[in-house]
C-alpha cells in the first residue's frame, strides 16, 4: 500500500498523462449512394467534387463496381459556397442545376423527366479545409419510351477541389 500511496497523490500534482484528444481529419472522404432505396458502394477515389472558376459546382459520384465509370454527375451552376439547399426546379430561373447518370448501357438524365425534382443540400462548409457537408437526391430517367427512372440519393463529407 505503501507503494501505491504515491501513485494516488500524481493527480493532485497535476502529473496525470493527458488523455489524447481527437483530432479531425486533414480531408474527409465519406460518401453513400443508394439507387432506387439500395445501398450501392461509392469509390471514394474515383469520385471528385469540383469547384470551377465560374463559380459551377461539380459532384461526380462513381460506383465502386464501375470506378473508371462515369456514375452520377450532378451541376449546380453560379453556386455561391454556402449552406443551404439548391433545388434542380430553378432551371427555368436560369441556373443549370442538373444530373445524370451512366452505368453499363444505362444513360439516364435528370432533364429527360416530367419533373427536374432534384436537390443537393449542404449543411457544411469548411473553407480551411476545403470540402463540403451534406446530402444530395435526384431521379433520373432515360429517354424516349419505356424509360427507366432511377432515384439516386446519398450523404457526403468530401474534399473539394479546383477545377
Amino acid at each position: 500500500m505503501k507503494r501505491l500511496l504515491p501513485l494516488l497523490l500524481l493527480p493532485l500534482l497535476g502529473i496525470v498523462p493527458a488523455r489524447a484528444q481527437p483530432t479531425l481529419p486533414e480531408s474527409a472522404r465519406l460518401l453513400t449512394l443508394r439507387i432506387n432505396g439500395q445501398a450501392v458502394a461509392a469509390d471514394t477515389i474515383s469520385s471528385r467534387f469540383f469547384l470551377g472558376e465560374d463559380r459551377a459546382l461539380r459532384l461526380n459520384i462513381v460506383r465502386a463496381d464501375d470506378p473508371d465509370g462515369e456514375g452520377l454527375t450532378i451541376i449546380i451552376d453560379r453556386f455561391p459556397i454556402q449552406a443551404r439547399s439548391y433545388s434542380f426546379q430553378e432551371i427555368l430561373s436560369g441556373r443549370n442545376r442538373d444530373a445524370s447518370y451512366r452505368f453499363g448501357k444505362v444513360s439516364a438524365y435528370s432533364k429527360s423527366c416530367g419533373q427536374n425534382t432534384g436537390n443537393v443540400t449542404i449543411t457544411g462548409v469548411n473553407t480551411v479545409r476545403h470540402w463540403l457537408m451534406g446530402t444530395y437526391s435526384c431521379q433520373v430517367c432515360e429517354a424516349g419510351r419505356g424509360g427507366r427512372r432511377f432515384t439516386l440519393e446519398g450523404t457526403f463529407r468530401y474534399p473539394v477541389e479546383k477545377e
